[in-house]
């Protein structure tokens, strides 16, 4: 499936990563096709609802010490330079706090997810605050999703390109039966804002 034929892409400008070292930094290599919508459209805003995010070359190194000092550290860092102004920010925050989430055994999940043990890295937020991500511990990357509104995990056997394809067709509902697409109004093509500073 592609993405490129459900979007209109505003303000579309090119990126360079290292994908190397950021393969380093995660542990394993970016999904492919995450590596191609970066490389052709980049990290922007889908729908004025989706925020997916530039990739973090290296979250363990940026995390810089204990949870409480990581927003205070990522704050006062600039963005690396050689890497094409990537926004490294925002991905080491938004994982830390979804693994937080994960993490807290108040926090409901799906029954088929409830014993699992993700290591969590999270590629997009919406703007009610669900997360997205891939869990980095599963060779397939699968996606976990954390529901603000209903405060429960889900988990969805899909690649990036597939998942964030449903959603604009309206093929993907969230775990308590949401579907974006409708809610929102969506009409394909759906815009998709490329960030123009890679910090929204």
């Amino acid at each position: 499936m592609n993405i490129a034929p459900l979007i209109r892409i505003v303000d579309a400008r090119e990126r360079t990563f290292d994908w190397s070292a950021i393969a380093g930094g995660w542990g394993v290599a970016p999904p492919e096709d995450y590596v191609e919508f970066m490389r052709d459209i980049g990290p922007g805003e889908l729908g004025d609802y989706l925020s997916i995010m530039a990739p973090t070359p290296d979250l363990d190194a940026m995390r810089g010490g204990s949870s409480e000092s990581l927003g205070t550290n990522l704050a006062t860092s600039a963005p690396t330079a050689d890497l094409g102004e990537v926004g490294v920010f925002d991905m080491a925050i938004e994982t830390r706090d979804a693994q937080h989430d994960w993490d807290d055994p108040a926090t409901p999940r799906d029954q088929r997810i409830a014993t699992a043990s993700p290591r969590l890295l999270c590629w997009a937020v919406s703007n009610d605050a669900n997360r997205y991500c891939f869990d980095l511990s599963d060779a397939e990357l699968p996606i976990y999703v954390y529901d603000r509104g209903v405060d429960e995990w889900a988990a969805y056997e899909s690649s990036f390109t597939d998942f964030v394809a449903g959603m604009i067709q309206d093929q993907i509902p969230n775990y308590a039966g949401d579907r974006v697409a409708s809610r929102l109004g969506w009409e394909i093509p759906v815009t998709y804002k490329v960030h123009r500073n890679d910090r929204w």
